[in-house]
């Protein structure tokens, strides 16, 4: 009897030894990286940067969008260049398609002071119309805001901490491919969550400089936008489409490329003509050289502060 009582002292010993430790590496997990909340570490890193460093009071611009959102604008000279966007945030994440970003939209109630909105993005964005699976707006919001209360934010850290062995494998990737600003896959956020690239030289990947998008948009992406600049209408947000540029030489020797550039334009146009609050920014027209590039559509450091000074002056010129 005192072996089996001896027996079992040692085993539950051991399993809250276990548990322990695994809290334990949650709670340093969750402060070194971010948690999986969601199917994307990009948007899992994005929820974690608010949360640490963002007052949502202060906020009163946003910028939603793929890597041609995360990449193409420096929220920090956005915010520098513009007497009226004195609050921006980034909210882009990589691979955002744009009925995506119109789901990243859903986060801008956590936002008390908000006044205009813009989507950052190029005819690459459009083709397909994935949307995020059980994406939760309000619960998301509400995590980045420091508003959830006990009881959900723990069910929250207990749903994306469950897989120990996943974040361990996250944890070791982490380092080598999201810490180096001259990779693609780079989450190393501004001040206000923007992402800028050093990519020059050696580190320019050929095929990605040289082979253009192919020239397919989905009609439910448009619709998506036209969706976009109702809600800001509705809701008496501005909301700007930053239609950003494209390597020159590509457009000058591929009619297709061309032709997407002057359709989407054409489009969105025609989609925010019954929206006062709608503008369309054509980003194209900076006539940006290759020293600006990091590949065919992403812009480096250098290319993506232009572009956040140019939008910048947009925005002050359209709401005088």
């Amino acid at each position: 009897m005192r072996k089996s009582k001896k027996y079992v002292v040692v085993l539950f010993s051991l399993l809250a030894l276990m548990m322990l430790s695994a809290v334990g590496y949650v709670v340093y997990y969750t402060k070194h990286y971010p948690l999986p909340i969601t199917s994307r570490i990009s948007l899992d890193a994005k929820l974690k940067f608010v949360r640490e460093h963002i007052d949502v009071n202060k906020i009163d611009t946003i910028i939603v969008g793929s890597s041609i959102g995360l990449n193409d604008i420096q929220g920090a000279y956005l915010q520098e260049a513009s007497s009226k966007a004195n609050g921006v945030l980034n909210l882009s994440v990589y691979e955002a398609t744009t009925m995506e970003a119109e789901q990243l939209l859903g986060l801008r109630k956590v936002f008390p002071n908000l006044k205009r909105m813009i989507y950052s993005a190029q005819y690459s964005d459009f083709p397909h119309p994935y949307t995020y699976k059980n994406f939760d707006a309000d619960t998301l919001g509400k995590y980045m805001a420091h508003r959830l209360n006990p009881l959900a934010f723990f069910k929250v850290v207990f749903d994306a901490s469950k897989n120990i062995p996943f974040l361990i494998h996250r944890q070791q990737e982490w380092g080598p491919k999201h810490t180096h600003s001259n990779s693609f896959h780079y989450l190393g956020f501004d001040s206000t969550g923007s992402v800028p690239l050093h990519i020059y030289g050696k580190d320019i990947i050929m095929y990605r400089w040289k082979n253009p998008h192919p020239n397919i948009e989905h009609p439910k992406s448009f619709e998506a936008l036209y969706r976009m600049a109702k809600m800001a209408q509705e809701e008496g947000l501005y909301f700007y489409f930053a239609h950003q540029p494209y390597r020159e030489p590509l457009v000058k020797k591929y009619k297709d490329v061309k032709n997407a550039l002057v359709w989407v334009d054409k489009r969105a146009a025609h989609i925010f003509e019954p929206f006062s609050r709608a503008k369309l920014i054509k980003l194209q027209s900076l006539h940006l050289d290759d020293s600006y590039f990091a590949d065919r559509s992403h812009l480096n450091d250098k290319g993506s502060i232009l572009t956040a000074k140019a939008i910048a002056k947009f925005i002050d010129e359209n709401e005088k």
